[in-house]
């Protein structure tokens, strides 16, 4: 919302710039003095009169409009600037207002062209290319809106809001020495206690600027000490940077009073970071229990438990969590997680199915799904649906491609058919989307009509992932069948000592995965 003084001026040049009649400029000046005043209803029914006097009075439907901005009551404003708009098409500073109402109901397109308009009919108009700038960053165009903000600097080397929108464009465009010289400015023009110093060091911090972000709040904790924004915001800018021990230290003043579950969520990550895995689960744990109406602390701290080996705990999270969010598909996939890593698939795969039903669009919920099929027993069925249905919708997912083919492969096997045309093309589809997939690779290699055209794939899997297990002991069956003595028995003896270790690495990806789904 425009500010009042910059209200009552444009009322003012409305009544300097026209020549109205007598009576028409007499409510005029009252609408402004009311208007001055505060009086809104009293502002309306003065500008109501001037109208009355003269129906094609531009001035006062403008004064109409700016009344019932003050009033917040933007579609009757919008109707009053439209009108004067039509009254006084060259006007630049109506088609400015009609911009601003525009923008307050979030209309970006019809807010963009009021304020084009606005140019067309003033080009230097500081207002009407700030206001482009932020629709231009709204709509996703950094680049054009870096154009406006730069115009407005041009004008006022000093212009603050110009200066802060040319650096999030900055940041946005990946230009980094620009940002940090943004940056250097704004550190020079405002003073530490200022908000909009705090909003500079956040906006670096979010883009990954962390060494340009850190200074700035170090320099605004010196004089705010006791504000725990900074010190919270500080702290996640240290840990970001890989200085996990600052980032403790600056959250020390937040956990010596009673501290908030996210102070203690953001302890947890750098306790991990610092290698500290039972300061860590502490952390998750007092999270949860500080906020037990989050989510997400308690998906955190459930899989926690589960990241540091203590399955039953996390079990008992899970089933807890879920009676508290019976709808969560992110507690179903973390529940679901927790059963297979304990071996228990078709239990993994009821609640898994569960998940999908509630979210579609679950990738690590569809790749659970099909490490589990081989075990899951009369769940099978249901699982080659869901994922058929997932591919059908074509998602860039190759993991998904590769579980249905590898499904539809392993049917025609068990049915002892060739293997379907879709269960190639499945893989292949895996491939385009990954082409350094090992496991896809792998998989190809098995459905190769030959043991000539096996063998490359094969190959390149074991390439790609040397530890592969699988690969290697295809692989050696295929040397063997070629005649390959020695190739087969270096593949098989590779393939017997890496078995249980990919076990293992399995079970490491599910929970690293299971891991990001929290960050």
């Amino acid at each position: 919302m425009a500010a009042l003084p910059a209200l009552l001026a444009l009322v003012a040049s409305l009544l300097q710039a026209s020549a109205p009649s007598r009576e028409e400029r007499q409510w005029l000046l009252e609408a402004q003095q009311r208007f001055q005043n505060r009086q809104w209803d009293e502002a309306r029914n003065a500008a109501l009169k001037a109208l009355e006097a003269n129906p094609k009075s531009g001035d006062a439907e403008t004064v109409l409009g700016l009344v019932e901005t003050m009033r917040s009551r933007f579609q009757e404003a919008e109707r009053h600037f439209r009108n004067a708009a039509a009254l006084q098409p060259a006007n630049p500073r109506v088609h400015a207002y009609l911009g601003s109402t525009y923008l307050q109901q979030q209309r970006l397109p019809e807010a963009g062209k009021a304020f084009e308009r606005v140019l067309q009919l003033d080009p230097g108009n500081s207002a009407a290319h700030y206001n482009l700038g932020l629709i231009g960053l709204a709509g996703g165009n950094a680049a054009a809106a870096l154009a406006h903000f730069d115009h407005v600097r041009n004008a006022d080397a000093k212009d603050i809001p110009a200066l802060i929108g040319a650096l999030e464009c900055q940041l946005l465009l990946k230009r980094a020495a620009e940002a940090r010289q943004s940056a250097d400015r704004l550190q020079k023009l405002l003073d530490a206690r200022d908000p909009r110093l705090f909003q500079t060091a956040t906006l670096l911090a979010v883009h990954g600027e962390y060494p340009s972000a850190i200074p700035i709040l170090e320099r605004i904790r010196e004089v705010l000490p006791d504000s725990a924004d900074v010190h919270y915001n500080l702290a996640l800018a240290y840990h970001r940077s890989g200085q996990h021990d600052k980032a403790a230290d600056s959250l020390k003043p937040l956990l010596a009073t009673r501290g908030r579950a996210e102070t203690y969520s953001l302890l947890a990550s750098i306790e991990e970071s610092r290698n500290h895995p039972q300061e860590a689960l502490r952390a998750f744990r007092r999270a949860a229990e500080l906020e037990p109406g989050s989510e997400e602390f308690r998906f955190d701290h459930a899989t926690a438990l589960l990241r540091y080996e203590y399955p039953e705990a996390a079990g008992v999270e899970f089933e807890r969590a879920l009676r508290d969010f019976p709808n969560s598909w992110k507690i179903r996939l973390g529940l679901g997680g927790h059963y297979y890593l304990q071996g228990k698939y078709e239990d993994a795969s009821r609640i898994l199915l569960d998940a999908v039903r509630i979210e579609p669009n679950a990738p690590l919920a569809y790749h659970l799904l099909g490490l589990s099929y081989e075990s899951a027993g009369s769940r099978q069925p249901e699982i080659l649906r869901v994922l058929e249905r997932y591919v059908d919708g074509k998602p860039a997912d190759a993991w998904a491609y590769y579980h249905y083919g590898t499904i539809l492969y392993t049917q025609s096997q068990a049915q002892r058919q060739d293997p379907p045309e879709r269960a190639k093309m499945s893989l292949r589809r895996a491939l385009e989307l990954n082409p350094d997939f090992p496991e896809a690779l792998l998989q190809l290699g098995t459905m190769a009509e030959s043991d000539e055209e096996s063998v490359p794939f094969y190959e390149r899997a074991i390439k790609l992932k040397p530890d592969l297990a699988l690969a290697h002991y295809r692989l050696g069956l295929a040397y063997q069948r070629m005649g390959e003595g020695e190739k087969a028995k270096t593949e098989l003896a590779l393939f017997r000592k890496l078995r249980a270790e990919n076990e293992e690495a399995e079970k490491r990806r599910v929970l690293e995965t299971l891991t990001r789904q929290s960050k």
